[in-house]
């Protein structure tokens, strides 16, 4: 369980980083006017994306030695969505509509995915690195 919460209190912490970041960032939305959905891509949807990759990068750290996937999952996924109903909530450009909930919780599942691999991933190559490295390490004993 300590576990659990070390990933979401570091999560959260990049859920407050990226919701102040997507404050700055986000255009101006002037009524009437047209919407430019290159900068709302840019600045608002890929920043938000990378944001919950990073989320679930730092909880997945914290949780690599489960065993199961879900239990990974439930970790890492409760902070990026609760940080896309913060955004709505604080009425950041393109997140307080029903529309750009909807798309900060799908990017958010998809962040998730993203980052659990990455961190699976990254875990994995340090642990082989660190087998290498003892292995290396005895036989190098064994010469002597």
């Amino acid at each position: 369980m300590r576990a659990v919460l070390s990933a979401w209190f570091s999560a959260a912490l990049v859920a407050a980083l990226a919701v102040c970041t997507l404050k700055v960032m986000a255009p101006a939305i002037e009524r009437g006017e047209p919407v430019d959905e290159y900068a709302q891509v840019l600045r608002v949807h890929l920043p938000w994306l990378l944001f919950c990759t990073f989320m679930a990068v730092t909880a997945g750290s914290y949780v690599r030695d489960r065993d199961g996937g879900p239990g990974r999952v439930l970790a890492a996924l409760p902070v990026p969505l609760l940080g896309s109903l913060a955004a709505a909530v604080l009425g950041i450009p393109f997140s307080d509509t029903a529309v750009g909930v909807i798309l900060h919780l799908i990017e958010a599942v998809l962040g998730v995915a993203l980052g659990l691999a990455l961190s699976r991933t990254l875990s994995r190559r340090w642990a082989a690195e660190v087998a290498d490295a003892g292995e290396r390490r005895g036989r190098r004993k064994a010469r002597r």
